[in-house]
């Protein structure tokens, strides 16, 4: 059976718009981090996709691909 993650994942206004959000990645000069940057919330299970634990994020618990998120809420290991 060959499962596809996307059908699975909520897409949020706080994404990147690359992903369905409304975030302009690189839109300024500003560094927007994703999560495959090494946050310390993101839980990987495997090569692109993880779990965010930081619970006070609107991505918190939901399935995430590495590159869809990280803006305002990406904290370095």
């Amino acid at each position: 059976m060959n499962i596809d993650p996307w059908q699975s994942v909520k897409t949020l206004e706080s994404d990147y718009s690359d992903y369905g959000g409304n975030i302009v990645r690189w839109e300024t000069n500003d560094n927007y981090p994703d999560c495959s940057c090494g946050c310390k919330y993101f839980w990987k299970l495997d090569s692109d996709w993880g779990v965010c634990l930081k619970q006070q994020t609107p991505r918190a618990g939901l399935l995430t691909f590495e590159h869809q998120a990280g803006y305002q809420c990406f904290e370095k290991e």
